[in-house]
């Protein structure tokens, strides 16, 4: 974690903002994991603990998920600047230099999008767990909905920035459009689960 935090305070420009987004991700599954498994601890009814026991299979793999986009939002950007790079001295070179870089800007666009639908995913699970989990630890579960609205955001700004840069105008729409609905769907599932976490602290 320091090295991550150290590589992302220097000038260089990856890991950046998307790969920040991920580990916010990464961090709200992880105390909704924490949250899900001092629930189970004291649950005697069946049914609950096999619920509870899904979500922790489900915030392992959200998790891991989240892991691997912090690397591979980095990566796409390299691309991006690798694209750049390829020469241009004749026309030919041009052509394929402004080709790879649109493949560039949506491979760029991809992942934070991916970022942001875990990041929807997760808040599902974010509302169940605020209603049924451990109420000594719905704090947690309050952070954990702080971290994925950051990873939300923060996804969608990187997803908002490369789309700024791709000329396939069809590709751009489908985007805003999909950008559209995961907004409403996350402040809907956001919403109740803070809901919940206010109704027991306040």
């Amino acid at each position: 974690m320091k090295e991550f935090i150290q590589s992302l305070s220097s000038p260089d420009p990856t890991p950046g903002g998307g790969s920040a987004s991920a580990l916010c991700g990464a961090l709200g599954a992880s105390l909704l994991r924490m949250v899900s498994g001092i629930t189970l601890k004291k649950l005697d009814d069946g049914s609950l603990r096999n619920e509870f026991n899904q979500y922790i299979a489900d915030l392992d793999s959200i998790r891991d998920e989240f892991l691997l986009l912090i690397d591979e939002d980095a990566e796409a950007f390299d691309r991006v600047m690798g694209a750049f790079r390829l020469p241009k001295e004749t026309e030919e070179e041009k052509k394929a230099r402004k080709e790879a870089i649109q493949r560039a800007f949506k491979g760029a666009a991809d992942v934070p999008m991916r970022t942001a639908k875990l990041a929807v995913r997760t808040s599902g699970l974010a509302v169940s767990i605020a209603e049924r989990g451990e109420k000594n630890a719905i704090s947690d579960v309050g952070c954990a909905v702080s971290f994925l609205r950051s990873a939300f955001d923060g996804a969608i700004y990187n997803v908002n920035i490369n789309l700024g840069a791709i000329k396939d105008d069809s590709f751009v729409k489908r985007c805003r459009a999909e950008i559209e609905e995961l907004s409403d769907d996350i402040d809907d599932k956001l919403s109740a689960a803070k809901r919940a976490v206010g109704e027991y602290l306040e």
